[in-house]
């Protein structure tokens, strides 16, 4: 946004030059647009340009954050669970603490939002089955090679579990699973609102 501004404003400048001391040969006219507007078109690209790497670092620093933050939960309560997508500069990182539940949300590398509820059901990952897990959402929901993401990484009887699924949230949060697991993670996603549109 703030790129677009200085760019409408340096547009607003070459306009008012463009406009005065309009030639009276045609030729001369011709040309002096034929200027104004090669500079206009050439400060559209670099626009472009910039507003395309800034977007580019922006996913790179909340990926970046996300995995400090899931690292993070891990080494806290032994859990920790993201939502991502690929080209977003946003992401929703969870983790269970006894009788509650911590979510964040990012956004281009920073801590937008934290929230803490209090959770009645204690999640049970005791015996979480990873190929179960896997099955069973992509029965659900189509494979995304380049979208959305759920993963996590848990330990269970002091061995890491990290998982990762190129799932549609959407689709995921909508399901209903034999795996009290999946039950009580799309559950909670959709009673916290943590896939929300709004807070992009």
């Amino acid at each position: 946004m703030k790129h677009f501004l200085i760019l409408l404003l340096m547009l607003m400048g070459i306009s008012s030059c463009c406009n005065k001391n309009k030639l009276t040969v045609d030729y001369g006219r011709t040309k002096k647009m034929r200027k104004c507007y090669t500079i206009i078109v050439l400060l559209f690209i670099f626009s472009f340009l910039v507003s395309c790497s800034t977007v580019r670092y922006n996913i790179k620093r909340n990926k970046d954050l996300t995995v400090r933050q899931v690292n993070y939960f891990y080494k806290k309560n032994g859990n920790a669970f993201y939502l991502c997508s690929t080209y977003a500069t946003f992401s929703v990182v969870w983790t269970y603490d006894e009788d509650k539940v911590e979510i964040y949300r990012l956004q281009e590398g920073r801590i937008r939002q934290k929230q803490i509820f209090k959770s009645k059901d204690i999640i049970q990952y005791a015996v979480v089955s990873l190929e179960d897990l896997e099955d069973e959402l992509y029965r659900k929901c189509a494979l995304e090679l380049d979208g959305d993401s759920f993963g996590f990484k848990v330990e269970i009887d002091r061995k890491t579990y990290i998982a990762d699924y190129a799932v549609n949230i959407n689709c995921m949060k909508q399901g209903k699973y034999e795996s009290n697991f999946l039950n009580k993670i799309t559950n909670d996603i959709k009673i916290h609102k943590m896939w929300e549109v709004e807070y992009q």
